[in-house]
């Protein structure tokens, strides 16, 4: 029994936290910190940023040595030149050939050092990349949060119309038991019911459409339980779009912008492509360096011969006077002389050498003058997408101030139409709860009142939206509370 009682507590408790890990809640600022962490565009900006550091890093690498170690091994037949005696030999010989070689640039016409600098403003450019691929996702992420925010405001509208309805057909069915009002009113408020229903289950589908498109943003399953703060926030009354100004907020938008960061260190990049292209007009000089080392399997140790007998040469006849012959034979002494080892031949034939390298350009077949030149286009290009970017900013931004005055004004008049109707409704409510008049014009006030108050949600989450456009250009925080 107690075992029984442990395990249903575990369960218990098991179950709570699914609960509550079910029920938890993302932030805005949450949002966007996963959306930026998962996107995969985004991920492809941060690699991108990698690649250029690692370019960067390879062309400071080019200021130091370059040592190679290299070895080769074969055999030689016929007539051929032993390595080791650079002498003609007539047998099989088998050769090892051991080398370290190195080389270090000592001037090449400034070449490596603005590509080190090219490389550095490429690094700097993708960074910024990087960073506005991740604001426009920020951007999107805060549109779909505010979406998400708007159609549940619009489904508690719908749901609270529903029951409002409900409520009304209560008095109507008891004025029409009291004979006040005819029994087809009722037929009106039921029809009136059935709309606002339908509202409601449309309300909820643009809801689930809403958490789709974030989760889509956030790249997170369809099925994730995703539930979103509901800040309390209103709109800032100190804020008004009419004071807002294009030279002052395209000033900020300059220094706060990633891509025009960008298109700046672009710029730089292309100066820098110039001098390295001039810098093949110069020579360039190296110091080079070898150690190097030959091995061959007919080298004897003549040092370490052993005896082995005594033989006559083949006789050889002389003439004595011009009229004497004599025959003349000598003795001679054979040896064995063993192979000299690898490693004492390897430290025998050890040798060192440096040098300088220098190589002149005489004639490139106009290579160069045409690299420069292409160089020097791509300055002009470079120059050109910054001015589209700078006017794309421009553009965006003269229509973010006129989305939001634009926006503004449309609140206010929803904001006045929507007091209009609700003070009509609350009127013809009264009447018809007293039986002036018939459900037909209540519901048609009540359709009226819903209009308005359903332009009024979109009215107010359509300028918070604008607003935060303009925070984005000025580089604020996206923020709600």
């Amino acid at each position: 029994m107690k075992q029984l009682i442990q395990t249903a507590c575990a369960a218990l408790l098991l179950l709570a936290a699914t609960f509550i890990q079910a029920q938890e809640t993302w932030s805005l600022e949450r949002c966007v910190l996963y959306a930026q962490d998962a996107n995969l565009t985004v991920q492809q900006a941060k690699a991108n940023v990698k690649v250029g550091l690692l370019a960067e890093k390879q062309a400071k690498a080019a200021r130091y040595p370059n040592i190679s170690a290299n070895t080769s091994f074969g055999e030689q037949f016929g007539r051929t030149i032993d390595p080791t005696t650079n002498q003609f030999v007539n047998t099989n010989v088998g050769i090892n050939r051991l080398s370290i070689d190195a080389s270090i640039p000592v001037f090449s016409g400034g070449q490596i050092h603005h590509n080190v600098k090219q490389s550095a403003w490429n690094a700097r450019a993708a960074e910024a990349d990087a960073e506005q691929s991740a604001n426009t996702l920020a951007l999107q992420v805060a549109q779909a949060y505010l979406n998400i925010l708007l159609t549940e405001e619009q489904l508690e509208s719908a749901q609270r119309r529903v029951e409002q309805s409900q409520r009304q057909l209560n008095v109507t069915q008891k004025l029409i038991e009291a004979g006040t009002v005819p029994a087809a009113d009722r037929f009106n408020i039921l029809a009136q019911i059935a709309r606002e229903e339908q509202a409601v289950v449309a309300a909820q589908n643009a809801v689930d459409l809403a958490y789709l498109g974030l989760k889509q943003l956030m790249q997170l399953e369809p099925d994730y339980d995703l539930r979103i703060e509901r800040p309390q926030f209103e709109i800032p009354a100190d804020v008004n779009p009419e004071n807002y100004n294009l030279p002052a907020v395209y000033a900020d938008a300059l220094d706060t912008q990633p891509n025009i960061k960008a298109a700046d260190f672009r710029i730089k990049s292309a100066e820098e492509g110039i001098a390295i292209a001039k810098s093949a007009y110069f020579p360039s000089l190296f110091l080079f360096g070898s150690l190097t080392s030959n091995y061959s399997s007919q080298q004897r140790d003549f040092q370490s011969g052993t005896y082995l007998r005594d033989e006559l040469s083949e006789p050889v006849d002389l003439l004595i006077d011009g009229s004497t012959e004599v025959t003349i034979q000598q003795v001679i002494k054979v040896y064995d002389y063993p192979r000299t080892p690898y490693f004492t031949q390897i430290d025998q034939n050890f040798g060192q050498g440096f040098g300088l390298q220098l190589q002149i350009p005489i004639y490139q077949n106009g290579s160069t003058r045409l690299n420069v030149e292409r160089a020097r286009l791509g300055v002009i290009n470079a120059r050109l997408q910054q001015n589209q970017v700078q006017q794309q900013l421009k553009n965006d931004i003269q229509t973010a101030i006129a989305n939001a005055r634009s926006a503004r004004k449309q609140l206010d008049a929803a904001q006045k139409t929507f007091d209009a109707m609700q003070a009509a409704f609350n009127n013809t409510d009264k009447r018809h709860s007293l039986g002036a008049i018939n459900a037909l014009e209540l519901t048609t006030a009540k359709t009226n009142l819903d209009t308005a108050e359903n332009d009024l949600i979109v009215a107010r989450y359509d300028y918070l939206f604008k607003l935060k456009i303009l925070d984005f250009y000025q580089g604020k925080e996206l923020r709600l509370k």
